[in-house]
Formats: C-alpha cells, structure tokens, sequence
C-alpha cells in the first residue's frame, strides 16, 4: 500500500475556482509545492510572500513545519493536502 498527497486550492471567495494542484507520490513534493502556490519562498535567510519580506510566520523552516503538520496553509485562501492510500 502506497500513499498519494493531493494538493487542492480552494478559493475561500468564489468555491468555483477551487481546483486540484497536483497528485504526488511524495510526500516533500507535495509540500515543497503547497508554498511555491502559495507563493511562500526564502531569499537570503527571510521569509517572503510575492517576493516580498514577511514576517507572517517566524521562518521559512517554521512555516514548513506547521504545514507539514497540519498538511494545509490558511492564507486568504486554503491550501491542502490530502493523503489517499493506494492498494
């Protein structure tokens, strides 16, 4: 049995352009993805949204962490990740 990670977007102001992100076999994939969509990076050691500094979450690392986690990021959308086992 094998794990599938399920990346959906769910837009919080109009449900209909919610959309599926990704299927991914890997669980870090699946993540690393979820704040690339997001829009979350690290640049020179500090957290950015939009290329921007942000101090939204205590570090890159941090926020990586809570998401691994919780498997979804609240923004002004929701980004998720399922987990479905596979036979």
């Amino acid at each position: 049995m094998s794990d599938v990670y399920i990346l959906i977007y769910i837009h919080s102001d109009n449900i209909e352009y919610t959309e599926v992100l990704g299927v991914y076999t890997d669980k870090s994939k699946a993540i690393n993805e979820l704040l690339e969509r997001a829009n979350y990076r690290e640049k020179n050691g500090v957290l950015t949204q939009y290329m921007e500094p942000t101090t939204e979450y205590e570090s890159f690392s941090a926020l990586k962490a809570l998401v691994e986690k919780q498997m979804e990021l609240h923004d002004d959308d929701i980004y998720r990740i399922e987990i479905h086992k596979i036979q």
